[in-house]
């Protein structure tokens, strides 16, 4: 069998949520007045601080969108690591590293808008990354990894998966040339953040193991 490569550690799943349910999401960036806000991080490439030019809204708890994302995350979280499984390569300890997911936010990328290559590990505890595609009627705004040697193509209810570091794993968005392009995303965590209350139940395979390197 032959050697895991770095394209073999992104897992998409097609297809994975219908229409209606990427349009419940997409109102609810739409239809709420929250005021929409951008994010900064550091290039990849240059160490600059670069300011996103999607806008972003986070995902209300309790509500209908919110429990789809919540619910699509945690079922491709298991569905990943069962795929990591079947190389027969990886620690045990990297199912309890990459569990909970944290901060749901709804990104709108408007005609024009991009995200430059970054990665998402900040040194607080991020460990993967997770991206539900809404929408597919837009052109460009492909999905890229390390400076466009490897593009991915998403559709609607598409849900990618991928680990995060804070050398390797460079990633971005390319320009939006015609139309809108909606996402959810989130953070993956080795233990549940603070964002949402005890209502919030995870139902992920894996908290049960130790990190133990």
């Amino acid at each position: 069998m032959t050697a895991p490569t770095l394209t073999d550690l992104i897992y998409l799943k097609k297809n994975y949520l219908t229409k209606d349910q990427c349009d419940i999401i997409i109102n609810e960036f739409e239809g709420t007045s929250r005021p929409e806000d951008k994010e900064s991080c550091y290039h990849a490439f240059t160490g600059v601080e670069t300011t996103s030019t999607f806008t972003v809204k986070t995902s209300q708890e309790g509500s209908e969108s919110f429990n789809i994302i919540h619910q699509t995350i945690g079922n491709v979280i298991n569905e990943y690591h069962d795929y990591l499984d079947t190389f027969n390569a990886f620690h045990i300890s990297r199912r309890a590293s990459m569990l909970y997911p944290h901060k749901y936010r709804i990104m709108k990328y408007a005609k024009g808008a991009w995200i430059h290559p970054h990665v998402d590990d900040d040194a607080s505890g991020i460990n993967g990354s997770c991206t539900i595609n809404l929408n597919s009627d837009y052109e460009g705004g492909t999905f890229a990894f390390w400076g466009g040697k490897h593009k991915v193509k998403l559709g609607l209810g598409d849900v990618m998966i991928w680990p995060a570091d804070y050398s390797f794993w460079v990633h971005e968005v390319e320009e939006i040339t015609e139309g809108t392009r909606y996402s959810a995303n989130c953070f993956l965590c080795e233990r549940p953040k603070l964002d949402y209350g005890s209502n919030v139940k995870y139902n992920v395979r894996g908290s049960d193991v130790e990190i133990g390197y």
